[in-house]
């Protein structure tokens, strides 16, 4: 290339350039900025806004693919999202059933509308609970279709799980008064919250200010961050799927010194959702003129019901004879004496006796839950708080390497009231790892997931279960039951289903066959089943069948154990047929359409979980 040329073209790309200068000079003085976004629409939900934008349906996508592993949803947030999603496609049917190259709205954040900043949400959320409850601002939410408080709180104000099972929960009772079973709301139904937005700290409270109903606001600083919105995650990792709220430890003994002794009593309230009062003085009146002050500081004030409150007489210091006196039972007191290294089952012994509970069983007699599925639960202690018999606790000690309830397990069976509660015993000033409270989930109930044995017709239910149990057999096989030798005179039938196992014959017919052909057949060492239209109970011919093969199962409510030692733990019925098919892997065969924690909790112990029911 000569000199000439090469100046050409530098004019050339010079004077390019320049056009280009001005075309983007243009676009910039119109709108101010060039920029490259996504198509983000941004609609109002509940209490908040949601942004979203087009997503076109890939082949074998789900929606649970779509948002966990596309757009980093949390998988504890899935049905949360996935309701928001079913709100922003209208039309869509059926969202366990995505439709390639369908366009729909996903939703990958939601804003929740606070003034509060990312990093002061959790010391805001204690500000809140120390406010009073005659003074403390609120609002109305109404409950969606499969919503429970819990999730409300989780999901739409961003409470910890921590503080939700610990204090939340209690706030909500009190500003429901009339609510009945804080676990068992319906769809539709209207229920009153603290207004969240409305909190935020003053600048003396961002510096670290203590006294808002935990130990100091520092101490709650320190403790990681709740994040305020959903992000988008870039890196995919394994996330502790939950954190058992009701899991705790505690040692054995009541701790040497006072400030772990505070802590002992602490736990144990926590982990019963009561108060503990621990500063100042209080007054409790005389009959006469007069009245007892007692110090806080040295001997606290635990409530656990409304009913009582239990003075805790550490060492026995309190005058002997105040501990007699009336009053104080009539003012709602009570005393317990407790003592230094006195064991934790002697400790809840006193207080659950002194807490004003409705009833406080120690039998080992089971409680009974559930409707399709019924929970047996058995415990150390089974805690009524009122004669409903509606809000319940039951509470375990666990001795060193004992594995408690399954945490998602404890989940589901909270929804009916009933909060499992675990106490992990240590040595003072141990400081064990416990690893088992936390769990990861690696694989999600999705009910197109589940097979289906059909049991709209005879044919289909046989083949759909030999299938499912590995056996081999043969359509329409002509079966030689007798032969004459005269070779002009022989019986044979043509068997619908024929198999055979340990060298003898079986025939499974659809249709109806005469009593002596019958004894025919079985006379020649055949075995025989009949199964006509309309099945009727298909549980029954699915026993039959199983019969017939010679397999082992339980039916018609098998037990399913989360044993923690001994006989406490939980024991699950589930309506149906559980099979057992080697020593490792059972096969339940239900109608029921089961809850995503029982199927995960199934899951993990190894059972395969079949419906039985008419393939869509």
């Amino acid at each position: 290339m000569n000199r000439k040329m090469v100046i050409s073209l530098i004019f050339l790309e010079f004077c390019l350039f320049v056009c280009l200068t001005r075309v983007f000079s243009e676009e910039a003085s119109r709108t101010g900025t060039i920029s490259f976004t996504k198509n983000v629409v941004v609609k109002k939900y509940k209490m908040g806004e949601v942004q979203a934008e087009p997503y076109a349906v890939e082949r074998k996508d789900s929606l649970w693919k779509i948002l966990i592993n596309k757009y980093g949803i949390k998988e504890r947030q899935f049905y949360f999202f996935c309701r928001i999603t079913k709100s922003l496609n209208p039309d869509l049917k059926n969202a366990h059933k995505l439709v390639p190259d369908q366009v729909l709205l996903i939703p990958f954040k939601y804003v929740a509308h606070f003034n509060i900043p990312e990093e002061e949400i959790r010391s805001a959320l204690l500000k809140m609970l120390s406010t009073q409850l005659s003074q403390m601002p609120t609002e109305e939410y109404t409950i969606s279709k499969g919503e429970h408080i819990a999730q409300v709180l989780r999901d739409m104000y961003y409470v910890p799980d921590d503080l939700i099972f610990n204090r939340y929960l209690t706030l909500v009772k009190k500003l429901n008064p009339d609510m009945g079973n804080i676990d068992l709301v319906k769809p539709k139904q209207k229920i009153i919250l603290p207004y969240f937005a409305s909190y935020a700290l003053t600048p003396e409270e961002k510096s670290g200010a203590e006294g808002l109903g935990e130990e100091s606001l520092k101490e709650e600083v320190k403790k990681e961050k709740v994040p305020i919105t959903e992000k988008v995650l870039d890196e995919k990792k394994a996330e502790h799927a939950y954190v058992d709220p009701r899991f705790k430890k505690i040692t054995r003994h009541i701790p040497s010194s006072k400030t772990s002794y505070m802590h002992f009593m602490s736990s144990i309230t926590d982990v019963l959702q009561g108060k503990l009062d621990s500063t100042g003085e209080f007054a409790i009146p005389l009959m006469k003129k007069g009245k007892v002050t007692i110090d806080a500081n040295e001997f606290p004030v635990l409530q656990l019901t409304e009913n009582k409150k239990i003075i805790l007489n550490y060492g026995g210091e309190l005058p002997r004879g105040l501990t007699d006196v009336e009053q104080l039972e009539m003012n709602g007191f009570e005393v317990v004496s407790l003592n230094e290294n006195e064991d934790i089952e002697s400790v809840l012994d006193k207080l659950l006796a002194a807490a004003g509970y409705f009833s406080v069983d120690k039998s080992n007699n089971s409680l009974v839950i559930g409707d399709k599925i019924q929970f047996e639960i058995t415990g150390d202690w089974i805690i009524y708080a009122d004669e409903l018999l509606e809000d319940v606790m039951v509470v375990n000690l666990l001795e060193k390497e004992k594995r408690p309830i399954d945490s998602q397990l404890k989940d589901y069976i909270h929804t009916f009231g009933v909060n499992l509660i675990d106490l992990y015993m240590t040595s003072e000033g141990e400081q064990e790892e416990i690893e088992f409270p936390q769990k990861t989930v690696e694989s999600r109930y999705q009910p197109e997931d589940v097979p289906v044995i059909d049991t709209s017709g005879c044919a289909v239910l046989v083949d759909s279960l030999f299938a499912l149990l590995g056996q081999n057999y043969k359509k329409d096989f002509t079966v030689d039951l007798f032969r004459g030798e005269s070779k002009v005179f022989d019986v044979e039938v043509v068997a619908d289903r024929y198999f055979e196992i340990g060298g003898k014959g079986h025939i499974i017919s659809f249709h109806k066959i005469p009593e002596k052909l019958i004894e025919l057949i079985t006379g020649e060492g055949n075995r025989f089943l009949s199964i006509t239209m309309p099945l009727g109970d298909p549980y029954a011919v699915i026993r039959n069948i199983l019969d017939f093969l010679s397999i082992n199962y339980v039916s018609p409510r098998p037990k399913f154990p989360d044993v923690i030692s001994g006989e406490k733990g939980v024991e699950l019925f589930i309506p149906g047929i559980l099979i057992k098919k080697d020593g490792k892997t059972s096969i339940l065969l239900t109608s029921i359409e089961l809850e995503t924690e029982v199927y995960q909790w199934l899951t993990e112990r190894n059972v395969k979980v079949v419906r039985l029911g008419i393939s869509s």
